[in-house]
């Protein structure tokens, strides 16, 4: 499945509008907020023979985002996790 990640700078005060527009866009898979050079990172996974391009040209739609950066994922470099709720809370 092609993927990529969008890393979005907003607009001050833009955030949450734009990640709750982007959350909407057929073949978002998750779009988080975040403390670093950019404002949101955009999760993208379209189906096998289609492109993220046509995803990316409609988040860069949206009003409210300065710039975005886009980084394509290898699909044969990928692999999923059992994430961290397995493990329960941290001990100290």
């Amino acid at each position: 499945m092609p993927g990529a990640y969008v890393m979005i700078n907003t607009l001050p005060g833009m955030e949450k509008a734009v990640l709750d527009r982007i959350a909407q866009i057929p073949g978002v898979v998750s779009v988080e907020g975040v403390y670093a050079e950019f404002d949101l990172i955009v999760r993208v996974n379209v189906p096998l023979g289609n492109t993220v391009d046509v995803v990316i040209n409609e988040i860069r739609k949206i009003q409210g985002i300065k710039s975005t950066r886009t980084i394509s994922a290898i699909d044969s470099e990928r692999s999923s996790g059992v994430g961290m709720d397995h493990l329960g809370p941290p001990s100290d």
